[in-house]
């Protein structure tokens, strides 16, 4: 199979994986994409180490942190179940996990150092703005951002949960019903303006909780794996919490993907 694979490119890999099967290889055609890919997925290196360390990665974002306490912290409590368990599962030592503390739904992305691109930037700030300096300017942005009466943020687990080979585990959410769906459209956009962050991907952003990275890709035993039990993983979340609910959203800066400093809560000001 490694001479089968040796110096192809993706055009050709359904030819290959064909070719495969006719000579009777069954290996997922996933781990045959992922055989071809470079030697570690594609955040070992950005946000992570191959050893599992995690990566600096310095930026902003705008997040709703889970609800850790109180009558809203089931969906907190159900991931940190599943926390404790997957170090069980074979797959997860390929995978970095994140600190229960991150867990987050992110609103908006805003910038980061190692993406330092016009789509990604805010539009009249330079791409060469040191960090600090683009936080200030967008901080003092957001003190007068009105949320409107839109709290609490009502999201609930996506049914179409689908892991893929290197790329991170999260746990697809969706809003909670239609009116909530426009509400986060309006919030969304209302951010890009004021931000002046036009992404290509702006429309069709998928919203998620991270639970790790991996940092080795899995071979096809472990693959089946994770797609197996990812989607038992999502119903447990989503029979324990049928609607999340998210408090005010938070300007955050971070220097990796182990913690989230808020800057401030959208919607105070001041």
């Amino acid at each position: 199979m490694a001479d089968l694979l040796a110096g192809t490119s993706r055009r050709n890999f359904l030819g290959l994986a064909a070719a495969g099967a006719a000579a009777g290889i069954t290996t997922a055609p996933s781990s045959l994409l992922a055989r071809q890919s470079p030697t570690y997925p594609p955040d070992v290196g950005r946000k992570f180490y191959p050893d599992g360390r995690v990566h600096p990665f310095a930026g902003s974002t705008i997040i709703c942190h889970l609800p850790q306490q109180g009558e809203h912290a089931a969906c907190f409590n159900s991931i940190l179940d599943i926390f404790r368990e997957a170090p069980r599962h074979r797959f997860m030592r390929k995978v970095a996990m994140l600190p229960p503390s991150s867990y987050h739904m992110t609103v908006f992305g805003v910038a980061n150092d190692q993406s330092r691109k016009r789509e990604s930037w805010p539009a009249d700030l330079p791409l060469d703005m040191p960090l600090e300096a683009v936080n200030r300017a967008l901080v003092e942005r957001l003190r007068s951002f009105e949320l409107g009466n839109i709290l609490p943020i009502r999201m609930r687990v996506s049914p179409q949960q689908s892991p893929e080979n290197g790329r991170t585990l999260v746990f697809h959410l969706q809003p909670f019903d239609d009116a909530e769906s426009a509400k986060l459209r309006r919030l969304r956009d209302r951010l890009a303006n004021v931000l002046k962050i036009q992404s290509p991907g702006h429309d069709s952003y998928e919203f998620h909780i991270s639970f790790g990275y991996p940092i080795s890709w899995f071979d096809a035993t472990e693959e089946r794996e994770v797609k197996r039990i990812w989607p038992e993983w999502a119903n447990r979340i989503a029979s324990r919490s049928p609607e999340i609910a998210f408090a005010a959203p938070e300007y955050c800066t971070f220097d990796d993907m182990f913690a989230f400093h808020r800057q401030l809560y959208l919607g105070q000001n001041g």
